[in-house]
């Protein structure tokens, strides 16, 4: 049996990454384990008649040919535990999975890599702060980590491919099921330019349960994790949670007092993460001097003059959406000219538009 193949069916088992783990410290390979006999197998600490009974259905019944024609269809190869190609920092964390399906490139940058993560029924607010940090961090060279699900997760990818940075989705299902469906350009786009990466075999669906062992991943992949925007009750917290067992760095956004979505920030706060305002107090808190991680330059867009009557609608448009009146009582400026200003400012990426006509500012 090849190696490849080998690792698959070991995957199809089904065992823990930790009784994985367990096996190949005592075998090495997983061509090993598979003819390694019951009783070699079960003098393995840790290892039972029903572990090994797991390891032999998946042999049987797992359809390799099956696997390769999905790997090739979908572009997926495979990483596997002790190759150059693994990520150092995952490798670092107790029960990293020993098999990761990828969908794209991880690169040897990635181990300067930040998670963000925060609330999926997020504000605008939060929106375009996770938006700003993940293009801000991305131009100084991180690799942005998340877990391409609706909300703060989604803004802090796009963040990061905006800036031409590189990002890693960690997905809570197999590599053919893209999920939330609303999502499937974003993960062409991010495997395009980064890496969609899951420990879950093909037509693995996303279940509630699988969302907290892919947060260990996303915590795992990265040197801190970055709390936008979560309420007390949120997943956000459980991969801060991951973080802080694996011994990295926990940041997290202040925001509205009144807000539940700030409520888990908050208590992070409280409990000693780092405040974050700017991509800067990231660097700062992670012990990186400034000058090492400078920022790449902006676009020659970006550099570009407004008009007056941009210059006068950007100046009224913060991160709290504002209404078309609003903006035109403040600019002093007739709506008809208002609305057209802020279209010619949405396609060049400098505002955004909400539900009820609303807009706020992007940088």
């Amino acid at each position: 049996m090849e190696s490849l193949e080998a690792w698959l069916v070991f995957n199809a088992s089904g065992l823990t990454p930790l009784r994985q783990h367990a096996l190949l410290r005592a075998f090495e390979t997983p061509e090993r384990i598979l003819a390694a006999s019951d009783a070699e197998l079960t003098a393995v600490d840790g290892i039972t008649a029903q572990h090994i009974s797991k390891l032999r259905d998946g042999e049987r019944q797992v359809n390799l040919p099956a696997i390769k024609q999905a790997m090739q269809k979908t572009g997926v190869h495979l990483v596997t535990w002790g190759s150059e190609a693994y990520p150092a920092l995952l490798s670092e964390i107790d029960g990293a999975p020993p098999l990761l399906f990828v969908q794209g490139g991880l690169l040897q940058a990635d181990n300067q890599a930040l998670a963000i993560v925060g609330t999926r029924k997020c504000s605008p607010y939060g929106r375009q702060i996770a938006r700003r940090l993940g293009g801000d961090l991305a131009r100084r060279g991180f690799t942005i980590v998340s877990g391409m699900a609706e909300g703060i997760d989604g803004e802090a990818h796009q963040g990061a491919l905006e800036a031409g940075g590189h990002t890693i989705a960690v997905m809570a299902s197999g590599p053919d099921i893209t999920y939330p469906r609303s999502h499937r350009q974003l993960r062409a786009d991010i495997a395009a330019s980064g890496a969609v990466v899951t420990e879950y075999a093909f037509g693995t669906e996303p279940l509630r349960e699988r969302f907290p062992a892919r947060n260990r991943v996303i915590s795992g992949l990265a040197l801190g994790v970055i709390v936008v925007e979560a309420p007390v009750r949120s997943g956000a917290l459980i991969t801060a949670r991951h973080a802080a067992e694996q011994g990295r760095d926990v940041f997290a956004v202040p925001g509205n007092v009144d807000s539940p979505t700030s409520g888990g920030c908050h208590a992070l706060i409280k409990d000693g993460a780092k405040l974050v305002e700017v991509a800067e107090d990231i660097v700062e808190g992670l012990g990186i001097m400034l000058e090492a991680v400078p920022v790449r330059s902006v676009s020659p867009q970006q550099q570009a003059d407004h008009t007056a009557d941009e210059a006068a609608v950007l100046k009224t448009l913060s991160f709290e959406p504002r209404q078309v009146d609003a903006i035109a009582a403040e600019a002093q400026l007739p709506v008809a000219t208002v609305n057209a200003t802020l279209m010619l400012l949405e396609m060049k990426g400098l505002v955004r538009r909400f539900p009820g006509n609303t807009y706020v500012r992007i940088s």
